[in-house]
C-alpha cells in the first residue's frame, strides 16, 4: 500500500469518470440535517439547479505552493481543507485551479503528508470536476490580447527535485516467442529518475469536459471564436455579460455559453459566506423566493449558481445554503454535466468597459514575448521562461485582479522583464586607437544570469576605413564576463564609428542595446615606429663599430709602445 501511495504521488490516479444527479435520499448527512426554508410548491417541473464551487489558491513567486505553503493551507484549519469540507457536504460541480494538484505532485515524495491526504479526498470524492485555467488565469485578459497560447504552461523542471521521485525505473522484458528468458538489465545508479511530465502534473482524468472560467463580465463577442477553437466545451459566463435567456446552456455564436444568473448567484454568495446565523436565514430565504420566482416564470428551466473566488476561505454556511436548495420543491440540484447535456437556446453577448488588467494585459503579454525571444541564446530556454510564464498566469489570477495592489504587482512583473531582457550586455569599453593595420578589436559581453549563453557578435564599421571579421559566437558564463577579440584590418586612416552587437544564433533576434565606439586609425604610425627602429638599429650598429675602431687602435699604439721600450 505505502508502495502504491508513493506512485501516486507522481500522478493522478485513474479513475472512472462519475455523473452525479443528487436527489434528497442519497445527500450527505451535513445536507440532510440543515433545515429546510418553506417553498410553495412547484406548478411545473422542478427547475435543474448546478452549483459551480471554485477551489483555487495564491501561487507562490515561482508560479506554485511550496511545501510550507501547502501544509499550512492542508491542516486541520487550513483553508484548502475548509472548502474541501464545506464542498464535499455538499453535490456542488468543483473548478479547481489545477496548481493546486501540480504543486503537490511536483513535490513527489516531499511533499506534505496532509496535502497528500487532500488531494486524495478530493480525487475519490463523488463531485464533479472541471479543471480552471492555470493559477485561475483570467482568459479574457488573455484572449483580448491575442494570446490565448500563453495559458498552458510550458514545464516544471525548474521545480523538480530529482531526489524526490526515487531511483530510475527499468521497463520489463519484452516477452519472446524463444522459452530463453532476455537477460535483465541492472538500473545504473548514476542515472537520473523518472520524473513527471508536465500533462502529468496538471492531469485531472474525470474532469466532465474543458469549461472555460473568465472573469465574471469579461466576455467580449470578439473573442468567442478563440474558446472553440482551443478545444473548450464551454464557457462559463454571468447573465449580466449575454441577453436575457431562460436557459443555463446557450449558444453564443460559434461556441456554447454555460450561463450563471447573476442576481441569484449574488444571493447565493451572501448566503454561503455569512458568518452568522440570523444573516445567513436571511439570505438564504431571499434567495428560496428568487428561485422560486424563476422557476415559476419557466418551469423545467435550468439555472448555474456561482460562489466567487477568493484568496482565504469565506464560505461558512455553504452546506447549509445548498441544503435549501435542494429541499425546495420548486429545484433539483444537479451537476454541471446535467445542464452541459440540457438543449441550448441563441444568446448574444452584452459587453461591458474592459477592467484595468485587460486593459494592462497586451503589454504583459508583449513582455513575455520578449523573453520567449531572448531565452532562445539559453542552451534550455525553458530554464527562463517555464517559471516567467507561471508568473504571468498567477498575476493574471482572477481572485487577484481587482486587489489594491495589482497595478504595484503588474508593474513589477514588466521591471523584473526589463531586468531579463538586458541582463546581457555590450559592456562599454571607451573609444579604440588602432596604431596598425592589423590589429583586433576586443568586445566585452557581461551576462547578469544565471544561466549560461551563447550569443553572435557582429562590429560593423560606419565607413569603409576598417575591416572587421564578424559576426563570431561567444559563450558567456552564468554570472560573469568575457573579451572576445575580433581579427581586424586598418585600410587607411582617419576615424570610423563601430557599431556592435548581439544577436541569437538560432533566430537572428537582437540581445540588448548596440554600442557605438569610435576607433581613430593611425596605421602611419606603423611605418613611422618601422623607420624610427630602422635609424635606431643603424645609430646603435654605428656605435658599436666605432668603439670597436677605438679600441683596436687603442691597442695597437699599446703594442708599438711596448716594442719601443723593449727595444
Amino acid at each position: 500500500m505505502a508502495a502504491a501511495r508513493d506512485r501516486r504521488r507522481v500522478s493522478p490516479v485513474t479513475r472512472a469518470a462519475v455523473v452525479v444527479t443528487v436527489a434528497a435520499a442519497v445527500l450527505a448527512p451535513a445536507v440532510l440535517a440543515a433545515p429546510a426554508v418553506g417553498a410553495p410548491q412547484a406548478v411545473g417541473a422542478p427547475m435543474a439547479v448546478s452549483i459551480v464551487v471554485p477551489i483555487t489558491a495564491r501561487a507562490g513567486d515561482d508560479g506554485l505552493l511550496s511545501a510550507e505553503a501547502l501544509s499550512i493551507a492542508t491542516s486541520p484549519a487550513g483553508n484548502l481543507t475548509r472548502e474541501l469540507d464545506e464542498v464535499l457536504a455538499t453535490s456542488a460541480t468543483v473548478a479547481l485551479d489545477p496548481m493546486i494538484p501540480a504543486s503537490i505532485r511536483a513535490l513527489g515524495s516531499t511533499a506534505p503528508e496532509t496535502a497528500l491526504d487532500w488531494l486524495d479526498r478530493l480525487e475519490s470524492a463523488a463531485n464533479e470536476v472541471f479543471l480552471l485555467a492555470y493559477s485561475d488565469a483570467d482568459l479574457s485578459a488573455l484572449i483580448r490580447a491575442d494570446s490565448i497560447d500563453l495559458a498552458q504552461p510550458l514545464g516544471f523542471g525548474f521545480a523538480l527535485d530529482p531526489d524526490a521521485f526515487g531511483p530510475a525505473q527499468t521497463a520489463s522484458p519484452t516477452p519472446t516467442a524463444t522459452p530463453t528468458p532476455e537477460p535483465t538489465t541492472t538500473p545504473d545508479p548514476e542515472d537520473p529518475p523518472p520524473l513527471p511530465t508536465t500533462d502529468e502534473l496538471l492531469a485531472w482524468p474525470d474532469a466532465i469536459g474543458q469549461i472555460a472560467w473568465p472573469s465574471d463580465g469579461s466576455v467580449a463577442a470578439s473573442g468567442l471564436e478563440v474558446y472553440a477553437d482551443t478545444g473548450y466545451d464551454a464557457v462559463l459566463v454571468t447573465s449580466a455579460n449575454v441577453s436575457e435567456t431562460a436557459s443555463a446552456l446557450v449558444e453564443l455564436g460559434p461556441t456554447r455559453a454555460l450561463v450563471a444568473d447573476s442576481a441569484a448567484s449574488d444571493l447565493f454568495r451572501e448566503a454561503s459566506t455569512s458568518i452568522d446565523d440570523a444573516t445567513r436565514e436571511q439570505a438564504i430565504a431571499r434567495l428560496g423566493a428568487t428561485l422560486d420566482g424563476l422557476a415559476a416564470a419557466h418551469p423545467g428551466r435550468s439555472l448555474v449558481l456561482t460562489l466567487d473566488r477568493a484568496s482565504s476561505f469565506s464560505a461558512y454556511g455553504l452546506s447549509e445554503t445548498v441544503a435549501s436548495i435542494v429541499a425546495r420543491d420548486s429545484t433539483q440540484v444537479t451537476g454541471l454535466s446535467g445542464v452541459l447535456a440540457g438543449a441550448t437556446e441563441s444568446a448574444s453577448v452584452v459587453e461591458g468597459a474592459p477592467a484595468d488588467h485587460i486593459a494592462a494585459a497586451p503589454s504583459l503579454v508583449a513582455a513575455v514575448r520578449a523573453e520567449d525571444a531572448f531565452a532562445t541564446i539559453l542552451a534550455d530556454p525553458l530554464a527562463l521562461t517555464a517559471e516567467r510564464r507561471l508568473q504571468l498566469l498567477a498575476l493574471l489570477a482572477v481572485q487577484d485582479v481587482d486587489a489594491d495592489d495589482w497595478a504595484t504587482r503588474s508593474a513589477a512583473f514588466l521591471e523584473r522583464s526589463t531586468e531579463i531582457l538586458g541582463s546581457v550586455s555590450i559592456i562599454d569599453t571607451g573609444n579604440l586607437l588602432v596604431t596598425s593595420t592589423q590589429t583586433s578589436i576586443p568586445i566585452k559581453i557581461a551576462n547578469a544570469l544565471d544561466f549560461a549563453v551563447t550569443v553572435r557578435v557582429a562590429a560593423s564599421p560606419q565607413r569603409p576605413l576598417l575591416r572587421i571579421d564578424s559576426p563570431t559566437d561567444v559563450t558567456v558564463e552564468p554570472g560573469s564576463s568575457k573579451v572576445v577579440r575580433l581579427d581586424a584590418e586598418a585600410i587607411t586612416n582617419g576615424t570610423v564609428v563601430v557599431e556592435v552587437s548581439l544577436s541569437s544564433p538560432s533566430t537572428g533576434v537582437a540581445i540588448g542595446t548596440p554600442r557605438r565606439f569610435d576607433a581613430d586609425l593611425q596605421a602611419q604610425w606603423e611605418t613611422v615606429g618601422i623607420i624610427v627602429g630602422a635609424v635606431a638599429t643603424v645609430v646603435f650598429a654605428a656605435g658599436i663599430a666605432r668603439n670597436v675602431i677605438v679600441r683596436r687602435r687603442r691597442a695597437a699604439r699599446e703594442h708599438e709602445l711596448e716594442a719601443q721600450e723593449a727595444a
